[in-house]
This record gives C-alpha cells, structure tokens and sequence, in this order.
C-alpha cells in the first residue's frame, strides 16, 4: 500500500509522475505543430490565384502554308489574362518523314519535338523583305480580337490582310503585348503563304524571281529554300510555336498543348489537340 502513495525526493519535495511528464510533452507538441500549420496556412494563402482559362484549339497541317498552323480561341476567362503572364507549352512525337529542319531528328525514327512560347520573348527569326533581306524578331503566337490593344501598346503593326479567323482586316500583336479575354484569336502561320504573305500576315514577302520557298510552297509536307529564301537557321511563327519538324505531325497525331500562368505557376489550360488537315 505504501508503494502506491506519492514518491518523495530525498529533499522533501514532491516529484512529478512520469505519466504527468509525457502529458506535458504531448501538449507542447501539439502547440508547437499548431503554430508550424498556421504559418504554412499564411505562406499558403499569400499565393496569387490563378485565372480560368477556356480555349478551342487547333493545330492544322495541310502539308502547304496554306490553312497550315497553330490556332486558338479564347471561350472564356475568369478575366482579363495579360499574355505577359504566360508560357504556352507544346510537345508531340511522330515518325520523320523528313528532318530537312531539324537535324537533331533522326529520319525513319519516332521523334519528340514541341516547344515553349514566353510572353514578350522573340521567338520567330526569319525575313520581313526579299529585297532588303531585312530580319524580324518576334514573339508567337499572335493576337487579334478583344484583348489587343492600340500601337500605343507596343508591336501592333497594321492592319492584317490575311485574317486567319475569316473575320475580316484586324489589328494584330506579338505575344505578350495582349491580353486574353472571350473573343482573343491567337494563331502562328508558317510562311510564305501562297500569295507571298509571311511573318503575321504582312503582305510582301514574295522574292523578287516570284519564286517561294518555306512550307509546302513547290514539295507538299516539306520546308524548302528556294531563291531568296534560306530556311536553314530561320524560324517561322508555327516552328516557333510548335517546334522545328512539326511538319512531320500528319492529321490525328496528338500534340499537348499547356498554358501556365506564371505568377501562380499553376496550369490554366492542358489539353491533347489532334492534328487536322483543314
């Protein structure tokens, strides 16, 4: 019965029970765990929102300029989305049929390409004018619609006299200079098309012997220098956008096209677009 009465410690004062002890150390845990928790809720919840995004995309591949590119329309949006804010990625594998393009891409293998568009980073290098043989840079893909603002905003530059949306003469701008809402068309077109358009839809673009190279002007399905035209080491807007070698992409391959929104670094698009041929 003795043993069950309180210890005693040799100086007289009471000791605490070990049961009592792990109690204690059991609470500040929990104390301690409660604190971290809320900290990490604050961190949490400083992080931007992202915004919603809806679009209808199209990646088309006649085997000519012609109807050829990458296509989107913005649906809808949570709200206004600067496309400086945003990175749009593409990737795909397919066999090659022909790696004139791209050399890193082995003929008669499967080959991955794609690749990544960032807001207000030139991603397009080729000829403005056959004559002057004067080089662009630019950003793809390009805008019209809702959401592109006045030249007072930087890299519009006229009217565009082949409208790829069929919805008339446009202002148009480079990526990262507009912004997205219910309405915005976006769209990177290879060049030349067969009237001489290239690089946005600017008129001019024929070579002075009226010959034309780039995609599919003389050889369906391939890019070809002819003339003044010297497509080694220049990139169109669609090669910007979807990768040197997309040409080898023939209606039903897949491509996965993403759109990341930056400053929340989250994913407001994602989806497997098939290849079409109009």
């Amino acid at each position: 019965m003795h043993y069950l009465k309180r210890q005693t410690r040799k100086n007289g004062e009471d000791a605490i029970s070990p049961v009592v002890g792990v109690m204690l150390m059991l609470v500040v845990t929990i104390i301690v765990a409660a604190v971290v928790s809320g900290f990490a809720g604050g961190l949490i919840g400083t992080t931007q929102k992202s915004p919603t995004l809806s679009l209808d995309v199209k990646v088309v591949n006649s085997g000519s300029a012609v109807g050829s590119g990458f296509y989107a329309n913005v649906i809808g949006s949570s709200q206004e989305i600067p496309s400086s804010d945003l990175k749009i990625i593409t990737s795909w594998q397919t066999m090659i049929t022909d790696n004139s393009t791209a050399p890193n891409l082995v003929q008669g293998k499967i080959g991955i390409g794609g690749n990544t568009s960032t807001g207000r980073v030139n991603n397009v290098n080729t000829y403005v004018g056959m004559q002057t043989k004067s080089v662009v840079a630019a950003a793809a893909p390009f805008a019209i619609g809702p959401g592109v603002a006045d030249s007072s905003r930087g890299n519009t530059y006229g009217q565009n006299p082949t409208d790829p949306f069929g919805k008339g003469t446009r202002q148009w701008q480079y990526f990262g200079n507009y912004s997205l809402v219910t309405g915005t068309g976006l769209y990177a077109i290879p060049a030349p098309y067969t009237d001489g358009t290239n690089i946005g839809g600017v008129a001019g673009h024929m070579n002075t012997t009226g010959l034309q190279g780039g995609y599919g002007a003389t050889d369906k399905w391939k890019y070809l220098s002819v003339g003044d035209y010297t497509w080694p080491g220049q990139i169109d807007a669609t090669q910007a956008v979807l990768g040197t070698g997309w040409e080898n992409l023939r209606p039903g391959s897949i491509v996965s096209v993403k759109v990341i929104h930056v400053p929340s670094g989250k994913a407001i698009y994602q989806k497997d677009i098939a290849v079409t041929e109009v």
